[in-house]
């Protein structure tokens, strides 16, 4: 313990125990002069033989030092400060080195936050990995992934054996009103296993009870129709509309026009089934309901031990055995489980993971400037490495120091980086709102530790090769008059530091490129319909109010009257639910030939209730036959329109027009129906994804409560806003539209990811380039300077300016050529893992790889052209002069 606690004052008292060893010292010298002058000599001859006795006072002190606990901890304080002075003489290249670090610090770490927070942190419910999403499919109809199926969740949940719950809910809008105001806000019906399932327990008051639960029954409408219905809160609803009142619990509101009774407020970073969830309601699936509308979004919790393979097998089975008991509407259908996880973060992942690899290259694109800084600012420094090893200083001493300047560079770029990452992801949420689990995202510890990681990594890719260089300096031709630097200096490691800034900058160009070009070819698809001009509604009315038809047609027909008498409208419709749109209903339900009975015949279709504006309004083409108009009354034969997709599956080859077609859509059974007009195909949900098999029925025929009600302007759509929220609320005051959006944005929000993607990489492709001109810019002046004595006298003796020119650019050339070439190897392998992103072209596109060689090409040219011309302002005469 004596022996530790003296290691510990050594560390603390340094300077105080330098000065007692020197008055120590002193005290012996001191003494041992007086021995001398005792044994009879004089003052000079005895501090002679003292000194000679006693050796050098200064090594004596020395050794002392070096053998304290303290003294590496003080060299290397000094070194520190000795650095700073040394980065300070040249604050130009020490700001840009800085900058440079902290830049590409600061939005990796954004990008790890958001690979952390999404793709690697688990869901925030109990033992996240054991929950599932569950799929219906039939490979014989083509339907790979589908809703499940309301009638079938309930069987799912009493025959497995594997699962400890399964629910099922289904989210729509439904208006929450009060005496003064009213919105429309999503709610989510849910069954009786949701929240248990989960295992997240209220902020206040609780959940549904079993009894509660029972009773929560719903008319076709999907009205409630239960007696005392109750309703749990989101945290954000909470907040915006009640004031974080905690009294909330047990008071009623207005939904739907029925009192609901709040039994509880959920915690505010729960969003399940998704973030725009405001209330959930109860719902019981265990009496008889419709096996064949796969409209529901099926979740489950398998058992400790249980793989997904494994619950789906024992799923599979049940499915088997409710194909044997319902064969009209089950035979065939089988599950696909998924994790929750996955399919909560979706084609996200891809994108995020490209994005970090992207963000890393620039990283290592940044450290290597830096380090091409520090190398060209260190051969000034050949004199003092020369004569520091001339004088005895070891090697790794030096790389020691120098390595201390890179570290203080790289710690100075780290905070930096981590200001910029703190701004940036609070910033985040203003800049997109499309990435998944996006409330979760934040600068934790684990973002911190990632800074730590990555500003070492930084100070090693950035130190090691100037530091390394300037350790290898000779210590005598150092010292004789700058031969080194002036006559034949070695620039192999220069230019390898250019070369491979080149190659990754070849890297993100070729990703940036076939973004570029896949984002052209989106935005050039024909989706089908006209977007432009064009305003959406949705409107959700209810049972209370609109419990009829005629109610229902009455409504719409006064909206479409007043909307279409604004000005610059030019057509007014409506339907279920329309391409691109968030909200309305969009179930499939089986169709087939009249006179058909092989159930194999049977395709599921997707099924729109629609007006006939809608067509003119969204631009829609019809392929054959009509569209409907006002023979389509109610009490008028039943009408349909089909896709030319859905054409050509019922009948290839064949006319579609005048034949008729089996719907299974009442709930009085299939119905005959005539086809009176093939529409064109429409990509309903993006230009990504293929045209569906789609129905469409007359609205006056199947008057349904909620309609995206849509209209087309000659002028800019939203400046009719304000007159569209104006009607709405003179024709029904408790009925708002949940949102007016224009189409386009609808539109481009299916696109979002890919332009946020292509975005973000051609930003970090531009800064790469960047780095690497100035690199090759840099590079090419050092050399001019060196070699300005060997150009003066080559144009002394008759060169040409032109040659002088070409030589510079030819060893711009040179390096951009080499990086080139080793970037294209690694552009190969990276663009590869583009291929899920790219829309319409190909990862080894020849038109991107021939513009990205066009391109490096030519800004090597520029970055040669100041530099070549310094070369031909070099005066021989003064050259010669100074020999």
């Amino acid at each position: 313990m004596r022996a530790l606690w003296r290691r510990v004052l050594e560390l603390v008292w340094t300077r105080r125990l330098d000065r007692e060893s020197a008055e120590e010292l002193a005290h012996h010298f001191d003494t041992l002069v007086d021995e001398k002058r005792r044994a009879g000599l004089d003052e000079e001859d005895a501090r002679r033989h003292a000194r000679r006795e006693l050796g050098s006072v200064d090594h004596a002190r020395e050794q002392l030092a070096e053998s304290r606990s303290g003294f590496q901890l003080e060299q290397l304080r000094r070194e520190a400060l000795y650095a700073i002075r040394v980065l300070r003489r040249a604050p130009g290249i020490t700001l840009l080195s800085v900058a440079t670090m902290g830049a590409g610090i600061g939005v990796s770490t954004i990008l790890f936050a958001l690979v952390s927070s999404i793709l690697l942190r688990p869901l925030p419910y109990e033992d996240p990995e054991q929950l599932v999403r569950i799929f219906d499919t039939n490979p014989q109809l083509g339907v790979e992934r589908a809703g499940a199926a309301s009638g079938n969740i309930d069987d799912w949940r009493r025959r497995s054996s594997r699962f400890d719950g399964i629910a099922g809910f289904y989210s729509t809008g439904r208006t929450l009103s009060s005496d003064t105001d009213a919105e429309v806000v999503i709610t989510a019906q849910v069954s009786r296993d949701f929240f248990p399932m989960l295992g997240v327990a209220p902020l206040f008051g609780r959940t549904f009870s079993e009894e509660e639960t029972r009773r929560a029954q719903y008319n076709n409408a999907a009205a409630p129709i239960g007696p005392d219905p109750v309703a749990v809160m989101s945290y954000p609803l909470w907040q915006r509309r009640f004031g974080a009142d905690p009294g909330i619990v047990g008071r009623t509101v207005t939904l739907e026009r029925r009192p609901f009774r709040i039994v509880g407020v959920m915690p505010e970073r729960f969003a399940m089934p998704d973030a725009r969830v405001l209330l959930w309601i109860p719902w019981d699936l265990s009496v008889d309901r419709p096996r064949d509308q796969h409209y529901l979004i099926a979740i489950g919790r398998l058992k400790n031990g249980v793989s997904i393979a494994e619950g789906e097998e024992d799923l599979a089975g049940v499915a088997r055995e409710l194909g044997r008991e319902y064969p009209a509407s089950n035979a065939g259908w089988s599950v696909r489980l998924s994790s929750l996880h996955a399919e909560t973060v979706g084609d996200t992942a891809r994108v995020l993971w490209v994005l970090f690899a992207a963000v890393g290259l620039v990283l290592l694109v940044a450290c290597a400037n830096v380090a091409l800084l520090s190398l060209m600012r260190g051969l000034d420094r050949l004199d003092e490495a020369s004569v520091r090893l001339a004088l005895g200083a070891s090697s790794a001493r030096l790389l020691r120091e120098f390595l201390i300047e890179s570290s203080l560079l790289a710690a100075a770029g780290g905070l930096v980086g981590g200001v910029l990452a703190f701004v940036g992801l609070r910033a985040l949420p203003l800049l997109t709102t499309e990435l998944p689990r996006l409330d979760e995202v934040a600068l934790d510890q684990r973002a911190v530790w990632f800074i730590a990681a990555v500003t070492v990594l930084a100070a090693i890719v950035s130190g090691v090769p100037p530091a390394w260089r300037r350790t290898r300096a000779i210590p005598i031709a150092g010292i004789a008059s700058g031969s080194l630097r002036t006559t034949s200096p070695r620039h192999a490691l220069r230019d390898a530091i250019v070369v491979v800034q080149v190659a990754l900058s070849v890297v993100l160009l070729a990703g940036s490129g076939l973004l570029v070009r896949s984002f052209l070819q989106l935005r050039a698809a024909d989706s089908g319909f006209d977007p432009h001009g064009v305003l959406v509604l949705p409107i959700f009315l209810d049972t209370q109010a609109y419990g009829t038809g005629a109610r229902v047609r009455s409504y719409y027909a006064t909206l479409f009257d007043r909307l279409a008498a604004l000005p610059g409208v030019v057509a007014v419709g409506g339907a279920t639910s329309i391409p691109t749109g968030p909200l309305g209903p969009a179930g499939e339900r089986p169709v087939w030939p009249e006179g058909v009975s092989d159930q194999t015949a049977r395709l599921p279709a997707s099924i729109r209730m629609v007006t006939p504006g809608y067509f003119p309004s969204l631009g829609l083409g019809i392929a054959d036959g009509r569209a409907f108009d006002d023979r389509d009354r109610p009490d008028a034969p039943a009408v349909v329109m089909i896709s030319e997709t859905l054409a050509r599956r019922l009948w290839p080859g064949q006319r579609a027009v005048g034949r008729r077609l089996m719907i299974d859509y009442s709930t009085a059974g299939p119905y005959s129906s005539e086809i009176v007009g093939v529409v064109k195909d429409v990509r309903f949900r993006g230009p990504r994804s293929e045209p569906l098999a789609e129905l469409y029925i007359p609205h006056a025929q199947r008057s349904y409560l909620i309609l995206n009600v849509t209209l087309r302007s000659t002028q800019d759509p939203r400046m009719l806003i304000p007159a569209v929220r104006q009607v709405l609320k003179e024709i029904d005051p408790h009925k708002p539209a949940h949102g007016v959006y224009p189409l386009e944005d609808l539109v481009g929000a299916t696109i979002a990811r890919d332009r946020q993607a292509m975005l973000t990489l051609v930003l970090f492709a531009a800064a790469a380039v960047c780095l690497a001109v100035m690199s090759v810019y840099g590079v090419l002046s050092q050399r001019v300077r060196e070699r300005a004595r060997e150009i003066g006298i080559r144009m002394a003796m008759g060169a040409d300016r032109s040659r002088v020119v070409g030589w510079v650019i030819g060893l711009g050339l040179r390096m951009i050529v080499a990086g080139l070439v080793v970037g294209l190897g690694f552009a190969w392998a990276f663009t590869g893992t583009l291929a899920g992103l790219l829309f319409g072209v190909t990862p080894t596109d020849g038109a991107t790889i021939a513009a990205v060689i066009a391109l490096l090409l030519t800004v090597g040219v520029i970055a040669s052209l100041i530099p070549s011309w310094r070369a031909t302002r070099i005066d021989p005469a003064v050259i010669l002069r100074r020999g």
